[in-house]
């Protein structure tokens, strides 16, 4: 790897870390800047502008989330065990970081299509991953039950931020329920 590709993956991986220590909120290019120890000029040196970025340090954060998953998991489940699984790792101190910077993402990609647009590529990454872990009976069941695990588990993300940790217990207690009830086992 030649230098500069080095010294802009050292910057990426230090905007990361901030990102996730402390959102979006101070993320001017200046606010960056200052909070890593180098200058505007120097980020821009490296990068075209701060949406080029935001988004190689969101995408960045949204790959090691997905490393963090797949270092967890140890094969491919159906769609009740990913679901407990996933609730699972919303509970967990290393995920929470995530979460927040994902809400607050999904917050401000209503009112900035730059936002929106990154937000969208992090969506798709999730959700291939979901399709990646998921085990269905029917191969055509595979994309609703993946939008299923996805929908699911963004309002469990939701709900939990909002401090509604019981009706996520709540739902996952009638997601077994259901399985029971069916025939299926975890």
């Amino acid at each position: 790897m030649e230098k500069t590709e080095i010294k802009r993956q050292l910057i990426l991986n230090k905007i990361a870390d901030y990102l996730l220590a402390s959102g979006m909120k101070d993320s001017s290019l200046r606010q960056l800047a200052s909070h890593i120890g180098t200058s505007d000029r120097m980020l821009l040196h490296y990068f075209l502008d701060k949406e080029e970025l935001m988004n190689a340090a969101l995408n960045l954060v949204a790959t090691r989330l997905i490393d963090i998953l797949e270092s967890t998991r140890s094969k491919q489940m159906p769609f009740e065990t990913l679901i407990t699984y996933l609730t699972g790792m919303l509970k967990e101190p290393s995920i929470r970081p995530y979460l927040r910077l994902w809400l607050e993402l999904a917050a401000m990609s209503i009112v900035s299509e730059v936002y929106r647009d990154i937000a969208v590529k992090i969506c798709d990454g999730f959700y291939d991953w979901i399709i990646s872990v998921l085990i269905v009976e029917k191969d055509e069941e595979r994309a609703s039950m993946a939008a299923l695990t996805f929908a699911t588990i963004e309002g469990f993300v939701l709900l939990d931020s909002l401090g509604y940790g019981a009706k996520v217990t709540s739902a996952l207690k009638g997601i077994t329920i259901r399985q029971i009830q069916s025939g299926k086992s975890l």
